[in-house]
This record gives C-alpha cells, sequence and structure tokens, in this order.
C-alpha cells in the first residue's frame, strides 16, 4: 500500500468523522438553545430532541419550545378591606356593634324598636 493511499484513507475517514458531528450537532440544536437560554425545562427538551428528533415535526417542536419564553409566577394579592369589617375611629366595626344589637333584641334586653333607634345610629 503507497503513502498516498494511506493518507486519502485517513483524509477520508476523518472527513466522515467530521461531517458525522457536524449532523450531530445540527441534531441537537435544540437542546444547545435550551442550554444556552437557561430554559427551565431543558431536560425535557434535551428527551424530545433525542427521542422525536429524528422526525421533523419532533425537531421543530423542540427548537420552538427551546427559544419560547419561560412564564413568569404570577403574584395574587388578596385584599379583604370591606365596609362591614371596616374598623371606624372607636376602634369596633358596624358588624360587631349590629351582632351585639341583635342578641340584645334576641334576649328581650331591647325592644325593636330600640334596635331600629340604635342600628340608626350606627349607620348615621
Amino acid at each position: 500500500m503507497s503513502i498516498t493511499a494511506i493518507f486519502l484513507g485517513a483524509m477520508f475517514a476523518s472527513s466522515h468523522l467530521l461531517l458525522y458531528l457536524c449532523l450531530l450537532l445540527l441534531y441537537f440544536i435544540p437542546s444547545i438553545v435550551a442550554f444556552s437560554n437557561k430554559k427551565s425545562n431543558t431536560t425535557a427538551i434535551l428527551i424530545l430532541n433525542f427521542f422525536l428528533g429524528w422526525s421533523f415535526i419532533g425537531w421543530i417542536i423542540a427548537l420552538v419550545w427551546a427559544v419560547s419564553k419561560d412564564n413568569k409566577p404570577q403574584n395574587i394579592v388578596i385584599t379583604n378591606n370591606t365596609n362591614a369589617t371596616k374598623k371606624y375611629k372607636n376602634g369596633i366595626n358596624h358588624l360587631d356593634q349590629l351582632e351585639k344589637l341583635k342578641k340584645l333584641l334576641d334576649d328581650g334586653v331591647i325592644t325593636f324598636e330600640e334596635f331600629e333607634k340604635q342600628k340608626g345610629k350606627i349607620f348615621n
């Protein structure tokens, strides 16, 4: 075997290796993009790319998923500020006063007319 044949054989083998590496790099572009963008679901994209990247649709789905933005967590604020529970200057709210008046009415301590009169004072 001549030196040129050995050299050509080595070049041919190295060019095939380079071609395979380029194809492998192209195959895993969605995973590389996901890693570089620090996606929260990089592992899932890698698995999709590995198992379904051979189909063009699977590769496209993995790529679109890799370049899409992650959802930001939403802050939920709950306020319980209704007129019935709002505190007033004397520190007692209307709901508490009405409950006490109703209890006095139910116990027979005050009459219905007195209840209505006191209720009017609370709301005025």
